[in-house]
């Protein structure tokens, strides 16, 4: 079993990946020549293990694949790069300079060459959720199609930063990204990402919330301070208000109360 020594593709040496582009930068020889040694030299600047045939040929260049036509007529082809599980890898290199319709042209080709091997994969190994195209010395191209199931392989990350130049193997985030095509692609799919976005976001929540509640909680009132020992159990009196004076009840007059009429006093004697 080979191994290869875990190195992290964002701390290498600046010389290391300007080393590795120099040595291939401008190359002019062809893809048969070039493409393996690319490859492996590759696999040694991300730090990640290299192409090894086995007797499961799950890691090897020139993987031997079947073609089963509408007819019933079958044909062999050979996947230039392969890791189950990661990637088809396809190589070519074009005789067009870059940014020209021939050498765009000559990309899709090499694109949807590379998308034919993946769904000529038996059914048991599945489909590889990545497409990578190389034109030795110039770019590598990434697909991408996560749910594995034979969708349409599309630009990953997306349609504008897809195509990394090989100049562009000097920044770290990219050397990165292709360090986890090799070693973890799954992690690389948008919906796990967000996923585990949420799951973060909803913990963050949570930790809100309790935090929230334990500061509403410190601030309501302390209960009541409890009586002296000698105090507990009484219970007390209300004071009633002071009455009030009343006031002295006239003395009834002669006769009042009693039922008599009161007469008219006589009138005094004439004198004689």
């Amino acid at each position: 079993m080979h191994s290869a020594t875990p190195t992290s593709a964002d701390t290498l040496p600046p010389d290391t990946a300007a080393a590795f582009i120099a040595r291939w930068q401008g190359v002019t020889a062809s893809e048969l020549s070039t493409a393996q040694s690319f490859t492996i030299e590759l696999c040694e600047l991300l730090g990640v293990e290299k192409p090894h045939p086995t007797p499961e040929q799950s890691y090897m260049f020139e993987r031997p694949i079947t073609f089963t036509h509408g007819d019933g007529s079958t044909s062999s082809g050979r996947i230039d790069c392969y890791k189950r599980g990661h990637f088809v890898l396809e190589a070519k290199k074009f005789k067009a300079a870059t940014h020209t319709k021939g050498f765009d042209d000559g990309l899709l080709r090499a694109r949807s060459q590379a998308e034919n091997y993946a769904r000529a994969l038996p059914a048991q190994e599945g489909r590889p959720p990545f497409v990578l195209v190389v034109d030795v010395g110039t770019v590598i191209e990434v697909y991408a199609e996560f749910s594995q199931s034979g969708g349409t392989y599309t630009p990953f990350p997306d349609p504008r930063s897809h195509r990394i130049a090989l100049a562009d193997l000097a920044q770290p985030e990219v050397r990165v990204r292709l360090q986890c095509i090799w070693s973890a692609p799954h992690s690389l799919d948008p919906a796990r990402i967000s996923a585990q976005v949420t799951r973060e976001v909803a913990q963050l929540l949570a930790r809100l919330s309790q935090s929230l509640e334990g500061s509403l909680l410190g601030a309501q009132p302390s209960p009541p301070t409890p009586l002296p020992q000698g105090e507990r159990g009484a219970t007390a009196t209300p004071t009633s208000p002071p009455a009030l004076a009343s006031a002295p009840t006239p003395s009834p007059l002669a006769g009042e109360g009693r039922g008599e009429e009161v007469k008219n006093p006589p009138a005094p004697a004439s004198p004689a």
